[in-house]
């Protein structure tokens, strides 16, 4: 409904944390909790992400902050605009520092 009908092409789809401390080892979820991809509003290229609260409380990781980051260095490459929905509980306390990182 948000893009032009067929045009969402998610990235990264399979990206999982790298977490095993506090029992992270046995929870892998692919995507790491934020859905990240391109595609066309009005035939514009348009770059998204979506952080899913449902998953770890929407928090934001090493690798689900690395995820935004690639979208937002793709966009700048073609100079698209980047639309970002954000649904987050803050950093993942089991990552410590590394999901901190993200928000540098």
């Amino acid at each position: 409904l948000f893009f032009d009908e067929g045009t969402f092409h998610e990235l990264d789809q399979l990206k999982s944390h790298r977490c095993t401390e506090f029992g992270m080892n046995q929870q892998h979820i692919p995507g790491d909790g934020v859905i990240t991809g391109r595609g066309t509003i009005d035939g514009r290229v348009v770059f998204a992400f979506s952080q899913d609260f449902t998953v770890f409380g929407g928090s934001l990781s090493e690798t689900h902050a690395q995820k935004i980051v690639k979208l937002m260095n793709m966009a700048r490459i073609v100079r698209a605009p980047v639309i970002g929905f954000n649904d987050s509980g803050g950093a993942r306390i089991q990552e410590g520092v590394d999901s901190l990182a993200g928000y540098a």
